[in-house]
Formats: C-alpha cells, structure tokens, sequence
C-alpha cells in the first residue's frame, strides 16, 4: 500500500509490575523484533496461561494449560517478567518515552525556534524524572 509503513515509526510500550499476561506478550514480542522500546518497570512474569482446578472443597491448584515461546529467543518472560529497555517507574514511564522520542528526533529539526521548543521541552522532562 502506499505511504509510510507503521514498522518505520518509533513504538514505545510503557510497563508496570501491574502489566502481565497477554499484554506481557505483546511486549516481549515487540520488544524481540526490535519493533519497540520498552520503558517502564519490570512486568508480572505471567507467561503460561492456565486456571484454577478443584481438588477438593477447600484446595485447589493453578494447572498450566498454554505455553507461550518466542521463536526469537526461544523463550517466555515466565516468573521473570519483560525488563524494560529503559529502567524507571511507572509512574514517570511516560514522562521518559516522551523525552526518549525527542531525544531521537531532534537531531533533525532544522528551525531555530523548534529546537528551541524542543531543548526546553527535554529539560523539564529530565527535571521531573530525577
């Protein structure tokens, strides 16, 4: 199809201790294609899908069901959670992609007063993650 392809835009997935399961998935694999920058907390660890079996009134197990694999790096984020490509809290996980994206791009802005905007812009956000 014509015009810019998605893959030649930056993607960044931002995470928490909270993020698991399916949206661990989504982040690995972005994360293993070179697809995304992953910014945040280390995720969950919750790779195997699965669910509660009864064994008797008062107990029951977790029994896995699924597994899921990166044909990548042949394995999952199981008890070990996504780490992130940039370390911070969630809290301030925003904050940092957004000075990540700046900081990639401004190298190419040409106009005087943009790069001005821009440098501005980099140091408030380097003044709230500290």
């Amino acid at each position: 199809m014509p015009g810019p392809r998605f893959a030649e835009r930056d993607v960044y997935v931002l995470t928490s201790r909270r993020t698991f399961s399916a949206a661990e998935d989504f982040a690995y694999a972005l994360k293993n294609l070179g697809r995304a920058t992953i910014i945040g907390e280390v995720t969950g660890g919750g790779a195997h899908a699965g669910g509660p079996r009864r064994v008797h009134d008062h107990f029951f197990v977790f029994v896995p069901s699924a597994r899921t694999t990166s044909p990548i790096t042949g394995t999952d984020w199981e008890d070990t959670g996504v780490v992130p490509d940039i370390a911070v809290s969630a809290a301030k996980a925003l904050a940092a992609a957004h000075l990540s994206a700046l900081d990639k791009r401004a190298p190419a802005v040409d106009d005087p007063r943009m790069r001005a905007d821009i440098a501005a812009a980099m140091e408030r956000l380097r003044k709230e993650l500290e």
